[in-house]
């Protein structure tokens, strides 16, 4: 199966949509962080492409677009930076929030 290439702004819409399923609960919050973050066409498309996609798929999208946006110090921590915030949002860090976050770390290592 063939991946798509995505866009710098439809990576990060679709890296922050895959953060915020990855407890199972999408709040209202969520959404709302992640749609002021990017347009509605991107926000639209890649929430489309992350329900269309097995977890494995939607992380391999991630793994195989990453080394396109994620070139610098700056871009990687921004990023994790969006991230935390949206964990922030719905009050405590769940757990597979958590262990996300150790995820994020060890993505950010090899970008």
């Amino acid at each position: 199966m063939q991946l798509p290439q995505l866009t710098k702004s439809q990576f990060k819409t679709f890296f922050l949509l895959y953060a915020a399923h990855i407890d199972y609960d999408y709040s209202s919050p969520e959404e709302t962080f992640i749609r002021e973050r990017s347009s509605l066409e991107d926000y639209n498309s890649m929430y489309s492409l992350l329900n269309n996609h097995s977890e494995y798929s939607s992380l391999k999208i991630i793994l195989d677009n990453k080394c396109h946006y994620l070139e610098n110090n700056q871009e990687k921590e921004c990023l994790y930076k969006e991230v935390i915030d949206l964990f922030k949002i719905d009050g405590e860090y769940s757990r597979p929030e958590k262990v996300f976050l150790d995820f994020l770390d060890k993505l950010m290592l090899t970008a």
